[in-house]
């Protein structure tokens, strides 16, 4: 009963800005349910209009380039980390760890996670897309927390086991703020999950990370949605700070 109070106050916030859809989600021998927007193109259509409308208002275009909701949108890659979470061998070596669904969207990739035993923080920079992630954990919400992040400027006082990312890579100048995001909150031996879909920026992305201090193994993760498998990256510290063996979750 204390979760279906809680499903019903969380739709009913989300439903006061979005129509949404659920739908029974099938990953290895994993079902989950799964609600997400259901129109992501209007979603993004609004956005564009509120920011015609605010030029309009100012009397003249703003600096800042259009926010775009990214997280809106159920990308095939988030399936791609979530098909090889539960094939891997990271599903079965993960008692008592934690885990960072980082860019968490709506929160497919740290629902599945979550399901299957990790200690689970989602971390996205839209309030919105937090609470999508909190209604798709709901059945295991005694192992998950949210919190709203910008990567670029923040920094939690907790490190992870494993950080995970679905297409976060698609711009370039990103990169130099995941990379030391990454190192601050990995723990020894830890390692970051990466979903890519085949972009060309996630094949620069391989050189460029090469020549800095990680350790890059790739995998092709195939996907019901799409022809082409995805690519999953996962890094690992060549040699682990001495603050990182330090260690801990804070």
């Amino acid at each position: 009963m204390q979760v279906d109070a809680q499903t019903n106050a969380l739709l009913s916030r989300i439903h006061r800005r979005h129509a949404t859809v659920t739908e029974e989600l099938r990953i290895g021998d994993l079902t989950i349910s799964f609600t997400r927007i259901a129109d992501p193109n209007r979603v993004l259509d609004e956005v564009a209009e509120a920011e015609d409308l605010r030029d309009k208002l100012e009397g003249k275009r703003r600096e800042n380039p259009l926010h775009l909701p990214y997280w809106a949108e159920l990308w095939d890659s988030a399936l791609g980390v979530t098909q090889f979470l539960i094939h891997s061998a990271l599903s079965t070596q993960h008692s008592g760890l934690s885990l960072l669904d980082l860019g968490c969207g709506m929160g497919l990739c740290g629902a599945v996670a979550a399901a299957i035993g990790w200690n689970v923080l989602f971390a996205d920079l839209e309030p919105e897309a937090l609470l999508f992630a909190r209604l798709n954990s709901l059945p295991n919400a005694a192992r998950v927390r949210t919190r709203q992040l910008n990567w670029q400027t923040d920094r939690l006082d907790e490190r992870f086991d494993l950080i995970i990312g679905a297409d976060i890579l698609y711009e370039r100048k990103q990169w130099e703020y995941l990379e030391p995001f990454w190192t601050h909150h990995l723990n020894a031996n830890g390692s970051v999950l990466l979903g890519e879909p085949g972009r060309q920026t996630g094949t620069i992305f391989i050189d460029w990370i090469d020549r800095r201090k990680w350790r890059l193994e790739q995998f092709a993760q195939n996907v019901s949605t799409r022809q082409s498998p995805i690519r999953i990256f996962k890094l690992s510290l060549h040699d682990p700070s001495p603050q990182t063996k330090a260690g801990g979750h804070g």
